[in-house]
């Protein structure tokens, strides 16, 4: 897709919302923390591709496409009787079928240089092998026996992914075996699939929220803060943003490390105790606080049916 074609299609406003320096590509890989991305062409070719693919769907609304958030709970796996997949949507699916086939069509080392680039995590591409072997299998094993014999066949088979995931870093690209190739596509699809949901986050937003004047806590502490004035009587709504614990590790050594931030919404009673309102999660500190603005421009523009969901207090009290 040329850059002028992508200026004027629906997701055009990625780049209004993120900034038009780079290509609105990079600037999606930026903001969800995907940095590695930024150094590899074969990524973002994949990422434009996907996002070009999805805005020549012909949907009503590109909301449809925030499903994907949900793509490593359909995609890859077989349909069983005792659990009912969420619905994606015809077009989510075929953007997820587009992103498999442009994946499989990777040489090997590009295919690795995505999945470096990308963060693909290790825990993440064990979940896929076992879906893959699953599907080669035709369907899944149930093994009669009591509780303990589960326990201890689950930790046999933990240690038996897990060494079969690392032949994806032992071996060279060309040597991978089907079964780990397909796996690592599998882990891929979800991860861009992502963005592409990430991106109809953006665009669907009715008005770019405006930026807050965010406070740190403190030079070593990544935390922000901000306070602003309800219209009429005066209450403060607060918003912070944190960094979370993140126990995943990306599968290549090369990677960029990912991380979690945590956002919430709130505002303070007469007596000054903190009442919660709202609360999230993003992928990167500028996609976590890009949410929580949202959140309170959301709040803002109509205040008066807030109520928090813990304390069943209202933001402003009905007269």
């Amino acid at each position: 897709m040329s850059n002028a074609s992508a200026g004027r299609g629906r997701f055009a406003r990625v780049s209004l919302v993120l900034g038009p320096s780079v290509g609105r590509a990079a600037a999606l890989c930026q903001h969800t923390g995907r940095l590695g991305a930024l150094r590899s062409p074969a990524a973002l070719d994949v990422v434009e591709s996907a996002l070009g693919f999805a805005e020549e769907r012909g949907v009503d609304d590109v909301r449809e496409f925030e499903n994907l958030f949900s793509a490593s709970h359909v995609w890859g796996h077989l349909p069983s009787e005792y659990l009912t997949l969420p619905d994606l949507g015809e077009a989510s699916l075929a953007v997820l079928d587009h992103i498999q086939h442009l994946l499989e069509q990777l040489a090997p080392e590009a295919l690795r240089e995505v999945a470096i680039a990308m963060s693909v995590e290790q825990h993440i591409v064990g979940v896929a092998l076992e879906l893959v072997e699953e599907a080669a299998r035709g369907g899944a094993e149930f093994r009669v026996g009591s509780m303990a014999e589960f326990e201890e066949e689950m930790l046999l088979n933990d240690d038996r992914i897990g060494d079969a995931v690392d032949v994806l870093v032992w071996e060279a690209p060309g040597d991978w075996p089907p079964l780990q190739r397909g796996a690592l596509v599998l882990a891929l699809v979800w991860e861009i699939a992502e963005l592409v949901g990430y991106a109809a986050e953006l665009v669907a937003a009715e008005a770019r929220p405006a930026e807050l004047l965010w406070q740190a806590a403190g030079t070593g502490h990544l935390c922000a803060g901000v306070r602003v004035r309800v219209p009429g009587p005066g209450v403060l709504v607060w918003a912070s943003v944190d960094e979370e614990d993140f126990e995943g590790r990306p599968l290549f050594s090369q990677a960029v490390q990912l991380g979690v931030w945590r956002w919430s919404l709130g505002w303070q009673t007469a007596d000054g105790a903190p009442v919660f309102y709202k609360a999230g999660r993003g992928p990167s500190r500028a996609a976590a606080r890009w949410r929580a603005e949202q959140a309170v421009l959301d709040l803002l523009a109509d205040p008066y049916p807030v109520k928090s969901p813990v304390s069943g207090e209202w933001l402003l009290p009905p007269c």
